[in-house]
């Protein structure tokens, strides 16, 4: 994953800001809903945009830089998404070939740019 903006390749970095077994232990232990779905914190309800983001920091949280760090048991794991659009990775793979072979996406101008 890289960012063309910076020139960066975000595979160099050595560690996230945060911990990772921490959050996984707060997705799993105090986000899930009783009967089904995930809360941003304890005596919430579910909806989909908390359900949504729980399992995407749970993917950032469980697939680090050089190795993948899953808490508890190994059914707990889910697919790496892309930290920006959000999909698996497969998906914004195939999302990116697909608008390279369109020729890219050009920016719009509008009036005053």
């Amino acid at each position: 994953v890289s960012t063309q903006s910076t020139g960066t390749d975000l595979r160099d970095a050595t560690s996230w800001l945060f911990s990772q077994v921490s959050l996984q232990d707060y997705i799993l232990f105090c986000c899930q809903y009783p009967s089904g779905g995930l809360v941003d914190k304890p005596g919430k309800s579910r909806d989909y945009y908390h359900t949504c983001y729980c399992l995407s920091g749970l993917s950032i949280a469980q697939h680090s830089f050089q190795d993948d760090v899953v808490r508890g048991d190994p059914n707990n794991t889910v697919e790496p998404t892309h930290p920006v659009f959000n999909i698996v990775l497969a998906k914004a793979d195939r999302m990116a070939k697909y608008f390279a072979a369109k020729g890219g996406v050009e920016e719009k101008q509008g009036d005053g740019d």
